[in-house]
């Protein structure tokens, strides 16, 4: 049966990028991209599994499998649903767009100054390889620049200007950087930014050829990055090609061995999860978000810790099957959604596929700015929901929406909703 599950799941994720290769302009809505990132990251790690499963038992091995399924399907039906009028009528803001320029302005001393004092401060690890102490503060507030790099893009797609050109450069240095340094999560939110800017502004839209070919060399990149991080680059340009070439092989063995797989971790969460018949019912989640909002260093570890469940967590595993989760591992969305809700957990896809289907048909026909900003901003928390965790997706996207919420309370105009007409043509 793990074989079928297996298959299974490859028909519906490739179900998901034959549904975007046909009208081309879907690349951009959230079936696709997730589907490209179940693809690259998650069917690779299913076969891995299912040829070395290692001590996981059958039933735990169908089990993740099935749900993996469950999930890439949810992302397509919750997807589906029609628009909320009512929400459609929040989104179209009017604003002012040379003070959301300023306020770009803002968040983009904000990022270069938490930046500096990143890269001057010696980072803490947790015994499990996570980082803590004052440099999480620091990513923290770094990572703006990626709202701040949005605005000054869009805006100059908009009205080419050698000042608006500038400050998209500047704004672009620090993603760019990590890019170069190797970090897969960053390159892809910087590289997906670019490339629907270029659609809402110019209706660019690149080849089909050109797509699958992405995804191709995704699932090759994927692995290779994770082995080489910086030195991947310093590769290329000093044209080290066989040494890249024996990095590559080497990582796509490693990771055929299924010595070390996320997919892995999430099995036995699960089996965890029902040997013990312990479901977080959302208090996993809450978890996550006290990890990211409520500072340690400020109010205290011990506080800090009071404020959670942590039900399920890695020393559990150890105990219950002697099962070591390797740090710097996640748990995926598949398994901490599962260990929520079970089986239903599956629907966290399906709701985060219909906030991104009222902010499509928000941005496309109303041509709302607002919904556009929160677009490009929950790309990278909705992808990272697939590879960490829906409580990943969670910590991310709080952040996001609630700054961009300020940003457009700061530049708005008097609201004036637009009565709109559209079809379900998605």
């Amino acid at each position: 049966m793990a074989e079928i599950y297996r298959n299974l799941l490859v028909i519906v994720c490739l179900g998901l990028l034959g549904w975007g290769l046909i009208r081309i302009e879907r690349i951009y809505q959230y079936p696709f991209f997730m589907g490209a990132i179940f693809v690259s990251f998650l069917i690779p790690q299913a076969f891995a599994l299912v040829e070395n499963p290692g001590v996981l038992d059958q039933q735990s091995l169908e089990t993740v499998l099935l749900m993996s399924s469950l999930c890439a399907v949810a992302c397509w039906v919750g997807y589906q649903s029609n628009p909320n009028e009512k929400w459609l009528a929040k989104l179209n803001v009017d604003i002012d767009t040379h003070k959301l320029f300023r306020a770009a302005i803002f968040l983009m001393v904000i990022s270069y100054f938490f930046d500096f004092l990143l890269k001057n401060t010696t980072v803490e690890l947790t015994k499990q390889s996570q980082w803590t102490g004052p440099a999480t503060i620091y990513v923290f507030f770094s990572q703006v620049i990626y709202i701040a790099f949005s605005i000054f893009l869009l805006e100059t797609l908009k009205r080419p200007s050698i000042q608006n050109i500038i400050f998209t450069l500047l704004a672009g240095w620090i993603p760019l950087q990590t890019v170069l340094a190797g970090r897969r999560q960053p390159t892809m939110t910087f590289l997906i930014i670019i490339g629907l800017s270029f659609w809402l502004i110019r209706r660019y839209i690149p080849p089909r050829w050109l797509i699958i070919l992405a995804i191709f060399a995704i699932l090759i990149l994927i692995p290779t990055i994770g082995a080489m991080r910086e030195g991947l680059w310093d590769a290329v340009f000093s044209g080290q090609w066989q040494a890249i070439s024996s990095t590559t092989e080497k990582a796509l063995n490693t990771q055929q061995k299924g010595k070390i797989l996320e997919l892995r971790n999430a099995a036995f969460l699960i089996k965890a999860t029902t040997d013990l018949n312990l479901y977080g019912l959302g208090s996993g989640w809450w978890d996550a978000i006290i990890h990211q909002f409520i500072p340690g260093q400020i109010l205290g570890i011990g506080f800090k810790e009071s404020l959670k469940f942590d039900l399920i967590n890695s020393k559990t595993l150890y105990n219950l099957y002697g099962y070591i989760w390797h740090p710097g591992t996640t748990p995926t969305g598949v398994g901490d959604s599962f260990a929520e809700f079970g089986y239903f957990g599956c629907f966290a896809f399906a709701l985060i596929g219909c906030l991104f289907k009222n902010l499509w048909v928000s941005l496309y026909y109303q041509k709302s700015l607002f919904s556009s900003l929160i677009y490009l901003s929950l790309i990278s928390p909705a992808m990272v929901g697939l590879t960490h965790g829906i409580g990943r997706f969670l910590q991310e996207s709080i952040f996001q929406i609630s700054l961009i919420i300020c940003l457009f309370y700061y530049a708005r105009e008097k609201n004036k909703p637009l009565e709109i007409s559209w079809k379900t043509d998605f």
